[in-house]
This record gives structure tokens, sequence and C-alpha cells, in this order.
């Protein structure tokens, strides 16, 4: 035989094997899992499933109809998991053959959902009384209980079960032995379906004002009015470098940070302009404010007259000063003259931002309070005396804290 065709013989038998081979491989590799997923009470299918596979971490859903697959596994042993929100999670193992298609179906048991007309009960400085209700969603009826964290706080009812219906929930405080501190405790809601334990949280505040960004503040009496004791720090951060996006009437809160440092927003509070901070609202000239702003619900920025009121009730201006000033040389550089903060105002030097300039100022030595009037109240380290400036006739380049004073009781 000649030497070609002993080559063109060989090269036809590595052709064939390498073929033989190649068939197999593809054989292998072709296994699949497919399934249904479904509600097990109503029986009907399920969309939107998420079908995991593990332990290769592959991920897909269902459709319309319920349905799902996985095509071109390698034979071996799976885990398949289905998940839906509101729904008990299901695991399976599965083998995958060769050339097969394995079918892997899910009946998912909805788990009730219980939703919360209100999560957070603000008591402020006098309520002993607030109720919010309960109800829920998914199939069954559920008990369940309420664990109060002290023994001051008092749930009615403390048990009960809920199925189509809303249930009301009455929190009462016993402030006997409680002291004007700031207080934050909580109500735990608990119950349980088969083998899952449901838990949510009532948070009970007391002594304070609770904002949108769940910051509770000090607050303070006055006479007849009731201060923020501490300076308001809602809203996002904005960048002070940021001059050509004034923030505008955008439905956003926005604030600046002193040097744009967020530590200074946490101590001192938010730097806010006036139209910001009034919530692009009108001047509000009223004896009593009626301009909410960025102020919590139920509170508003201070007018002209109302921080007249307060000077007055502290003994003038000459001295009003002294009696809201923070006491010490921490957040005021010396001398800090005759602080004595005996309203327990705790006002801080802050200093001040121009907002035509993107400067900065005075920090630790003025302290800048705007008013809705428009109007500023200006604090200085160097004098006792409280000054208020621009009534109706502040420049709105300038950019200084708040201090929201609670409106008065509806009658």
């Amino acid at each position: 035989m000649k030497i070609g065709n002993i080559k063109l013989i060989l090269l036809i038998i590595i052709i064939s094997v390498a073929l033989t081979r190649c068939k197999t491989e593809e054989i292998i590799l072709h296994g699949e899992i497919s399934g249904t997923v479904t509600d097990t009470l109503t029986s009907q299918p399920l969309p939107s499933v998420a079908v995991k596979l593990n332990p290769i971490n592959d991920t897909t859903s269902t459709g319309i109809d319920g349905k799902y697959v996985f095509k071109s596994l390698v034979p071996g042993n799976y885990e398949v998991e289905a998940s839906k929100q509101a729904f008990a999670n299901e695991t399976k193992n599965v083998t995958v053959s060769s050339a097969q298609t394995t079918n892997i179906n899910f009946a998912l048991e909805a788990i009730p959902v219980i939703h919360f007309s209100k999560v957070d009960l603000d008591f402020e400085i006098d309520l002993i009384s607030l109720s919010f209700t309960i109800s829920k969603t998914g199939h069954g009826k559920l008990g369940y209980t309420f664990s109060p964290s002290k023994e001051w706080i008092a749930v009615n009812p403390i048990s009960g079960d809920i199925e189509n219906e809303t249930d009301s929930i009455t929190v009462t405080i016993n402030r006997s032995g409680l002291d004007q501190n700031i207080i934050k405790e909580w109500v735990r809601f608990n119950s349980s379906f088969h083998q899952y334990n449901l838990q949510d949280t009532v948070h009970v505040y007391l002594n304070g004002v609770l904002d949108q960004d769940k910051n509770y503040y000090k607050v303070v009496k006055a006479g007849t009015q009731t201060w923020m004791a501490e300076n308001l720090n809602v809203g996002i951060i904005r960048s002070s470098k940021d001059l050509e996006n004034i923030p505008g009437n955008n439905g956003i809160i926005e604030k600046y940070c002193y040097n744009d440092d967020p530590n200074n927003c946490k101590i001192y509070g938010g730097i806010y302009r006036w139209p910001e901070m009034m919530q692009y609202h009108s001047p509000d000239n009223a004896s009593i404010g009626t301009t909410q702003g960025v102020c919590p619900v139920g509170w508003h920025i201070p007018t002209c007259d109302e921080w007249n009121i307060l000077f007055d009730y502290l003994g003038g201006k000459v001295f009003a000063g002294s009696a809201l000033k923070e006491t010490g040389t921490m957040h005021w550089d010396a001398p800090n003259i005759d602080a004595t903060n005996e309203s327990g105002f705790s006002a801080l030097g802050g200093g001040w931002y121009n907002t035509v300039t993107a400067e900065f100022g005075y920090f630790n030595k003025h302290g800048l309070y705007l008013g809705s009037n428009p109007s500023a109240l200006w604090l200085y380290s160097y004098v006792s005396t409280a000054q208020l400036l621009y009534c109706n006739d502040l420049t709105i380049d300038y950019a200084g804290y708040v201090r929201c004073i609670k409106d008065p009781p509806k009658k």
C-alpha cells in the first residue's frame, strides 16, 4: 500500500473519532429542568416568581403562565428554589439526566402581610394616647400579640386576630415618674404563620418632635410657646461649590453643611436658604405663623412677632441673647459673654452661608436663625444682646439655621 493511502486512512480514522466524541459530549450537555409554579390555595399559575438553580447560581423567572425552564445543563444533581414576595420559599432537589427534560413543579403558600397605618408614634411633650390601625393582605386568619418595651407603655388590645377587617390599636403612656429628656422606645408586633415568625416594630417617641427623616429633636417651653431646642437637620445635603444649580422649588428639602462637612450638619444642623426654608411660600406676616416650610407637621417657621414674644418672656432683647445661647466655648468662641442658656433654647454659633459669594462665615462666633417675615435672629459670642434684624427685609442671599415653633392648639 502506498504511503499516501496510509496517511489518508489515518486521517479518516482521526476525524471519525473526533466526530464521535463531539456527538457524545453534545448529548451529555443537553439536559433540562422545567416546571410550573402555582398558588397553593387557588392552584392558579404564579407569574414573576424568581427561580434559582444551585450550585451554578443561575436565575430565571416564571412567565404569566407560571412556567420556567433551564436549558443546556450538565447531567448531575441540582437544587431548585422558587421565591416570591409574600409567599413562602420552596426548595427541591433534582437529578438531571443526559438528553432528558426533568419536570419540577412548585406550589407556593401565601404568607400574610401586615400593614400599619403608622410605625412612628410621637407623643411630644404632653400627649398620653395615640392610635394606629393594622390590616392584612393574604389568606386566612392571623393571631397577633403586642410586646411593649417598657411597663409604662400600654397597648389596647394587647392581642387579637385579624382576617379581612382593620383593627384599631391604642397606645397609652403613663408619664408618672418619667423625666423630660428625649425617650425612644418601641412596641413589638408578634405573630406566626406555620413555621414563619412575623414581627414588626412601632416606634414610641416622647418629649420631642420627629421630622420626615426620623430625626428626633429636643423641645423647650417658653411661656405660651414651645420651641425646638436643637437646630433643624432635615433634607439632603448640597455642595456649596455647585453655584450653577442652586436648589429651586423641586419638592425636595435641600440644605448646606458648614464648610461642606456633613459632620457639621450633625452638630449644628442644616443651613437653609430663606426660600428653601419657606418651601417657596410667600412671607408670613401673621402674629402667629402659619407656614410649615421645612418644619415637621404641626410646627411652623417663626415670625418676627413670635421671636419678640420669646425675647419679652426672657426679659427683653438686651438679656435674651444670654438666655438663648449655649454656655461654654464648645460651640461658641470665647468670651461667649454672659451665656446662661436659662431658656433651654441652646443656640449654637454655627455661622452662616452666603449663596452669592459661596462663602461660609463666622463659625462659632455668630448664630444666624431665619424667620418667616423674612427675618433673621443674630446672636454673637461677644455680646449678650439678641438682635432681630431685617424683618420683612432679609436678603435671600444669606442662608442660616432654623428653629421651628409649635402650632397653637386647635380650637
